[in-house]
């Protein structure tokens, strides 16, 4: 496991009071890995096949002849369209395996005074959002209380799959190709100020996943999600104990990323990234693999190598620099999340998100020399 405390400026602070967060405690973003982990460390069950862990999307238990897959999320980013992401994000960690998600818990904490409406419309948001993508909402949670400032929904999803089907998450090998299905960033550029990316091209990656866990040489799947594409490449290479080297100029992205990341500061390569899939496929799988999913009608493309060792590292314009991490997403520090009100929280719930004025940016072709 790598360590979590380089100094790379993108990673959360810990005791320095320095990044937003209160003085001698963390900051927004993902748990420091050394301090996850240490407590996560040796568990085991009988029938667990995959258990928690860097770049392990879900639980594998045995069951049978079959696989259950398990995971949980919240929606913590934004209020608009939580239900619906909240089934997607969801769902595209049991598909990073190569199960089928069946059924979903779903917990509402909501903070006293939250209006009904509000409330309602989320409930029969993620109803619809379940029923759509064929799973069934068979319980969960739900709460008034003072312990949050805005209405919080976190979901927990189980899936299946024959034996045979399961993809791990540790399964990439040195040598393998990393491959890009899905443009990135697409979730962030959505929730700062792009909201109908949320529907085209969307946050699902079941096409590209149910694409690739058919061919031969699919070693192991990743769901980008927060932290960005670089993040998840790092994720995917450590889950097995091995180093990766992006290829920046490789990497798809859609022109209002590069638009929004260059007017505000922000590095696409950490920025939150549902929407887009990642594998580590054999030499022999890639041409299959891009031929599949261009078929399929999903974007793709090979940008990078899995390796020997832990080393990460970004290769842009000739030029090897190490990959960062990014502990603390670049969403964050674009979004006023601690000014949000239940006010502003409601009136996100009753009401679908209306699509700015989204004439294409100029912008350079998206490759990599737009990154900061």
């Amino acid at each position: 496991m790598a360590d979590a405390s380089q100094s790379d400026e993108r990673q959360v602070g810990l005791s320095s009071g320095s990044s937003g967060g209160q003085a001698g405690g963390l900051t927004s973003g993902k748990l420091p890995a050394d301090l996850l982990f240490s407590a996560l460390a040796g568990i085991a069950a009988d029938d667990l096949l995959q258990g928690p862990g860097i770049g392990r999307d879900a639980a594998i238990i045995k069951w049978g002849n079959d696989a259950l897959v398990m995971t949980a999320d919240p929606i913590t980013f934004v209020d608009a369209n939580a239900g619906k992401l909240a089934v997607q994000v969801n769902a595209n960690d049991i598909f990073a395996l190569g199960a089928e998600p069946r059924w979903l818990l779903a917990t509402i904490l909501a903070p006293v005074g939250a209006s009904e409406s509000g409330l309602r419309s989320l409930l029969m948001e993620l109803r619809e959002a379940c029923d759509a993508a064929d799973i069934a909402l068979v319980g969960g949670h739900t709460e008034l209380t003072d312990a949050v400032q805005r209405t919080i929904l976190s979901c927990a999803l189980i899936g299946s799959a024959p034996l045979d089907q399961i993809i791990p998450s540790d399964g990439a090998r040195a040598g393998d190709r990393l491959i890009q299905a899905g443009r990135a960033a697409v979730e962030g550029t959505a929730i700062l100020g792009y909201p109908q990316l949320l529907h085209d091209p969307g946050l699902s990656v079941a096409r590209a996943a149910r694409t690739l866990r058919e061919i031969e040489g699919v070693h192991a799947m990743h769901d980008v999600t927060e932290g960005g594409i670089g993040m998840a490449a790092w994720e995917m290479a450590a889950a097995a104990e091995l180093g990766v080297e992006i290829d920046g100029d490789a990497l798809l992205w859609l022109p209002e990323t590069l638009a929004l990341c260059n007017a505000r500061g922000l590095d696409p390569l950490g920025l939150l990234g549902s929407g887009t899939l990642l594998a580590a496929v054999s030499e022999e799988a890639v041409d299959p693999v891009l031929a599949a999913l261009t078929e399929a009608g999903v974007e793709a493309a090979s940008i990078g190598l899995v390796t020997a060792g832990q080393d990460a590292t970004l290769k842009l314009a000739g030029l090897r620099r190490p990959l960062p991490r990014f502990w603390r997403d670049e969403a964050l520090r674009a979004l006023p999340s601690e000014q949000t009100t239940q006010d502003e929280s409601d009136a996100a719930l009753e009401q679908s998100a209306t699509p700015p004025d989204c004439r294409p940016p100029t912008s350079p072709s998206g490759k990599g020399q737009e990154l900061t």
